[in-house]
């Protein structure tokens, strides 16, 4: 199910970037906003309503409570168009068992339990990176971690795989900006409500060019072909290639009996030259990881070796 607004990475806040605006969005594709910063107490305390950096609002007393949720409210009442949810400092975003990218570069500090004592508790598995500029972007509830403390990371790299460890009701991310020094959370689409923002300790839209985009790098997306050899009626000619930085491929064999078979591992994109038996049929797969850690894969056409003509005596 829906709740919020499609994030596509062409959408508009309607404002300009605040100075030192910096993040693009920490995920490819396009992804449903599931809950969003409640500029009326974000900090999980409940009060009864739910502001949004638009300046809607929703409340228990106006359009009443989710029967399924009751820290989400009805902007309308009768209606089912609800805000999720009262106290909510960051934004959640469905994404299932998907990968997730750091926002903007800077210096891991945190990969492992927000809670080491407690696997169920809180944001669960966590990833928070520090961007040398007083403020951390957070990354919870994820399923698996793929970078460490201590290592620095690229805008748009892979850092993790969404999830629903923690508290969560099922897998997604939650992802936040936060002073490093404590000072409380910051909306990243800041505020452009026609009356004063609630929450005072704002920075403003800290969208890279104000408005939520993906990251500005090469997407991996894998072609690989196959042809009978002019040169031996027994090979193929293979080639394989993708968009990205830094490509790795790793390309299988797969013969008359259907089973893939490594033939070319940690190899950059180019061609070979397969020699199979005449009279069977095969194709290739090829898969890839860019530098930042973005996965494709892709299948060739199927060849069939010319068979051996046997002349009578």
């Amino acid at each position: 199910m829906t709740y919020g607004p499609l994030e596509n990475g062409r959408g508009s806040t309607g404002t300009a970037p605040a100075g030192g605006a910096f993040l693009t969005l920490p995920f490819m594709g396009p992804h449903y906003i599931t809950s969003i910063f409640d500029h009326c107490s974000p900090d999980y305390s409940t009060n009864g309503k739910t502001c949004r950096y638009d300046g809607s609002i929703a409340s228990a007393s106006v359009g009443g409570p989710d029967p399924g949720f009751d820290a989400g409210y009805a902007q309308t009442p009768g209606r089912q168009d609800y805000l999720y949810y009262d106290g909510h400092d960051g934004y959640d975003y469905s994404l299932y068992y998907e990968p997730v990218a750091a926002a903007a570069g800077g210096l891991v500090i945190l990969s492992g339990w927000a809670v080491p004592s407690c696997h169920s508790c809180l944001s669960g598995l966590t990833i928070e990176i520090s961007h040398g500029n007083g403020l951390l972007s957070y990354y919870g509830h994820l399923s698996h971690l793929y970078v460490a403390a201590g290592q620095q990371v690229r805008r748009g790299q892979v850092i993790g795989m969404s999830g629903s460890t923690g508290t969560a009701t099922g897998p997604h991310l939650h992802f936040g900006l936060y002073r490093t020094n404590g000072g409380g959370p910051v909306d990243p689409y800041g505020w452009s409500g026609s009356y004063a923002d609630p929450y005072p300790k704002d920075l403003g839209d800290m969208w890279l060019g104000g408005s939520p985009r993906y990251a500005d790098i090469p997407m991996p997306n894998v072609t690989v072909n196959a042809a009978p050899s002019r040169r031996d009626p027994a090979a193929i000619d293979v080639w394989w290639s993708s968009p990205g930085g830094g490509n790795v491929f790793t390309v299988y064999a797969v013969g008359p009996d259907g089973r893939f078979k490594t033939w070319l591992g940690r190899t950059p994109a180019g061609s070979a030259v397969f020699h199979g038996i005449r009279g069977k049929s095969y194709w290739f797969w090829a898969s890839v990881t860019t530098d930042l850690g973005w996965k494709d894969a892709n299948g060739s056409q199927v060849v069939r070796l010319e068979s051996v003509h046997r002349v009578e005596q």
